[in-house]
């Protein structure tokens, strides 16, 4: 995982929408964040990410030849303004992106999103989708499945925090208002057999679905997955969701875990649900009211990271970043989540995504270590072969 001023995440098949290439091969996952500017090419699809993160899209169709993500050049994802990088294999560290976001032919972001595949459909979901209005949902959930038609085992998930992200066959340009916050990407490459795991725990986020080009053999197949694209109402209690799965990578696969909420749940995603199901301490970055405190007694504590914060050199503030995620200390792990630590958050529906990786942990509890005053950061995640993290210039915060 990565943690830095930006990262992008890139997609190398979206079926006519994107597509979502994994280094080399479906099997990597990738977080990207990034801040600065978005291109506006039409087949292409970028994100950045900040600190917290920022994103770059411009979506009209992609092709992938294979469900996975990619890096600019095959290798490195692309920055904006500056970036930094980090390769979960060997000795993760950071190191600069090989290519500015705002390089179209060569960055990660138009290598993903470039050609149209009709053999890759998707179905993409979020609460404020591009070229549409905003819905009035309480749903967070902003997300992306790919799915290689001709192939077994190709499938990629795609967890972002960006609005107005991943048009569908038209042209994207990046939304300026996003440019001074935080956003964070995941790209998980995953067996088909995990696809009604992931279904499962996307429908306990309560989504709104703005694609679907999934075939009917498909949805057949998968039966949680016809109940997402149906919208099937969940009616058994507690109204939550815990489910495990694992990676897919030709080298090293990530242990995966992802709770979901409804809002009957009324739960709280992080005191109630992180700290309880995962039986551990836990510190969280995601913004707060006064009256969701930090919890010292009892034998599992909640602490909030104190803010701002810097990461590799860029600092971030927590109030003004998109990106929410938490680490669970003693388990080498990193959840994104998508819900605030505030009293109104028990009433929308939300998920965390936890990722056991002790490099990706390590880096995030590096930066966590070295609060100060800072600007903003954006990350990019590339599971597991490679962790990518592009980063800029930020705008101080206050």
């Amino acid at each position: 995982m990565i943690l830095y001023q930006k990262f992008t995440c890139s997609f190398r098949q979206l079926v006519p929408t994107l597509r979502y290439q994994l280094h080399g091969s479906l099997e990597h996952h990738q977080i990207v964040l990034k801040e600065s500017k978005l291109l506006k090419y039409s087949k292409i699809i970028e994100i950045m990410y900040i600190t917290i993160i920022l994103i770059l899209i411009s979506l009209n169709c992609s092709t992938a030849q294979v469900a996975t993500c990619t890096d600019d050049a095959n290798n490195n994802p692309p920055n904006v303004v500056s970036s930094s990088i980090m390769k979960s294999e060997g000795n993760p560290t950071w190191a600069a992106s090989a290519q500015t976001i705002d390089q179209n032919a060569v960055h990660a972001i138009f290598r993903t999103m470039a050609r149209n595949n009709a053999n890759i459909k998707v179905l993409a979901y979020s609460d404020d989708p591009p070229n549409l209005p905003p819905r009035n949902e309480k749903s967070k959930a902003k997300g992306v499945i790919l799915i290689d038609n001709t192939r077994t085992n190709a499938a990629t998930w795609f967890i972002h925090t960006v609005p107005n992200f991943l048009a569908y066959l038209g042209g994207y340009s990046w939304p300026q208002t996003e440019t001074a916050k935080g956003h964070i990407f995941l790209c998980l490459s995953i067996n088909e057999e995990s696809l009604n795991v992931v279904a499962k725990a996307i429908r306990y986020q309560e989504p709104h679905i703005y694609v679907n080009n999934l075939p009917p053999a498909l949805l057949t197949q998968h039966n949680e997955l016809s109940n997402l694209v149906t919208g099937v109402e969940i009616y058994v209690t507690p109204f939550l969701e815990h489910a495990k799965f694992a990676t897919k990578n030709n080298q090293i696969g990530a242990n995966i875990q992802v709770f979901g909420k409804l809002t009957k749940s009324f739960a709280d995603m992080y005191a109630k649900i992180l700290r309880k199901k995962l039986s551990a301490n836990i510190r969280i970055w995601a913004p707060s009211d006064a009256r969701s405190k930090s919890i010292c007694n009892g034998q599992y504590h909640l602490r909030k990271i104190a803010s701002p914060m810097q990461f590799d050199g860029v600092q971030v503030s927590r109030e003004a970043d998109s990106a929410k995620w938490a680490l669970v200390e003693g388990r080498s792990t990193v959840c994104l989540t998508t819900n605030d630590y505030k009293m109104t958050e028990k009433q929308i529906p939300g998920a965390a995504v936890c990722l056991e990786n002790a490099d990706v942990y390590n880096a995030f509890k590096i930066s966590k270590d070295h609060e100060k005053d800072v600007h903003g950061s954006n990350f990019y995640f590339d599971f597991f072969e490679n962790i990518y993290c592009t980063g800029c210039n930020l705008q101080e915060r206050r």
